[in-house]
């Protein structure tokens, strides 16, 4: 199987990265130098910078001024969602982000809000790594270029370990780490 292939058989496969933990390490990192759209522009650069759209109360508590337990755990189902900056810009994520708002809250008793954005170094991401058996370092996490139609810049932070290992729940504050300390230089 190619990754366009996989990517484009799984687009609305709300387990997409577990069904990526069950392959060969190899294969997923070969990858993330492929296409996984049609729509993509290009495969996503180690010197990239992402931006993840932090909803309330999904993923930041703003009573609190922290990121939920739970804030990064969808890049070990669904593929953690990102936005290229050489493909957009922090203006047009923050509008697609409030239009998303607007839509939930029409149609949802539980109401939610858009504190803001934080933005990641793709090579930081890419160096989240945990110890195998052989002490050896093995990766965490793959991002793909998940273009969209109507979004090229779209991309998928995907948690390669397995989420039921001992590394899944550690890789995952991880990213919470490097989220917290961007946050701490740029409040909402």
């Amino acid at each position: 199987m190619m990754c366009i292939e996989f990517f484009s058989d799984n687009s609305e496969n709300k387990e997409k990265c577990k069904l990526l933990q069950k392959m060969s390490q190899d294969i997923l990192l070969s990858w993330e130098r492929e296409s996984a759209s049609k729509y993509s522009p290009s495969p996503v650069r180690d010197e990239e910078i992402l931006c993840r759209q932090i909803f309330s109360p999904t993923h930041y508590d703003e009573e609190t001024q922290e990121f939920t337990s739970t804030a990064f755990d969808d890049a070990s189902s669904i593929g953690m969602s990102v936005n290229r900056l050489d493909y957009t810009s922090v203006d047009n994520v923050a509008q697609a982000a409030n239009g998303r708002v607007t839509t939930h809250n029409e149609s949802n008793l539980k109401q939610r809000s858009f504190p803001g954005i934080i933005k990641l170094n793709c090579d930081d991401i890419r160096k989240i790594t945990v110890q195998d058996e052989g002490s050896n370092p093995i990766r965490g996490y793959c991002i793909y270029d998940t273009a969209l139609e109507h979004d090229e810049s779209h991309a998928d932070i995907c948690q390669i370990v397995k989420t039921k290992s001992q590394h899944g729940r550690s890789i995952r504050l991880k990213i919470r780490d490097i989220a917290n300390l961007y946050l701490k230089n740029n409040p909402f």
